[in-house]
């Protein structure tokens, strides 16, 4: 079977890190390798990772710059197949590891694999930012992303998203993802494969995030500039991509809003059916 290589950048996370390995032991997967990056933790993040020996595969524990530099020391690690960036705080999905190298199996043209994403906190699970349909060109030239923890890549493309942007800890997975893409092709599945975790001391909570809009247009021109796209070029792409933008994005909040209507006539037992066995059958068991 493929190999995957799972990166797992960590800092002070004990809260969230045993549950975050143990999704990763229980997708029973045989051909995998797990690499998690510290940044010389001061809790307890050694002790549990000295209790997933048998499922760690490499352990660095040294100061490092934040996040991007984590994942920058990880992925040049990585010797796996398929690549997937995990924080310490998300989850993986049941099922997820099977399904996607089934994916890459199946489809070996496809590079980028990706899926709607879930998020969560202590007491909800919901769906976020729907992504059937997204093409790059979409993401480049108008909006559009989907989460690291729902994103799985094929190794050799790893170089042209390296390093990750350290400059942008509101948008470097955005950044990055935006690179790999490039000139490759991606395939999205109807099934989430991760959830992110929700919650107040995180970085996408405590920064200011006013800084986004400013620094998705810094990644957006510096991919343009290393795909040769002028300004005039830009402009032309944008007038020949927006039919098919608005069209798809039609189509996300058209079934966002049959959602909500099935939701209203069923009294929502599809989501509490969703986080009864996310919490109980998947999280917390």
């Amino acid at each position: 079977m493929l190999r995957i290589s799972v990166v797992i950048p960590t800092y002070n996370s004990e809260r969230y890190l045993e549950r975050c390995l143990r999704s990763i032991e229980r997708q029973q997967y045989p051909n995998l390798e797990v690499i998690l990056v510290d940044g010389r933790s001061t809790d307890g993040t050694a002790e549990i990772v000295s209790k997933f020996q048998h499922l760690v595969t490499k352990f660095i524990s040294e100061p490092d710059g934040g996040q991007s530099d984590a994942v920058t020391k990880g992925l040049r690690l990585a010797t796996g197949d398929i690549c997937h960036w995990h924080a310490s705080d998300d989850v993986v999905t049941p099922g997820a590891f099977g399904l996607v190298a089934a994916e890459f199996q199946k489809h070996p043209d496809v590079d980028l694999i990706f899926s709607d994403g879930w998020a969560f906190d202590e007491h909800r699970l919901y769906m976020t930012g729907p992504c059937r349909g997204l093409s790059f060109w979409d993401a480049l030239l108008f909006e559009g992303r989907f989460q690291s923890d729902s994103a799985y890549w094929r190794r050799p493309i790893t170089t042209n998203g390296m390093p990750l942007d350290n400059s942008m800890p509101l948008t470097c997975d955005e950044d990055f993802f935006l690179r790999i893409w490039a000139g490759h092709r991606a395939r999205w599945v109807n099934r989430q494969l991760g959830a992110f975790c929700v919650r107040p001391d995180q970085t996408s909570q405590t920064l200011n995030r006013g800084e986004v809009p400013r620094l998705r247009v810094a990644s957006r021109r510096r991919v343009a500039a290393n795909l040769g796209i002028s300004p005039l070029r830009w402009r032309l792409l944008q007038t020949m991509h927006f039919p098919h933008y608005v069209l798809m994005k039609g189509a996300r909040e058209g079934e966002r809003g049959a959602r909500r209507l099935v939701r209203t006539l069923t009294g929502d037992a599809a989501r509490r059916r969703d986080e009864y066995a996310f919490f109980n059958q998947w999280l917390n068991s």
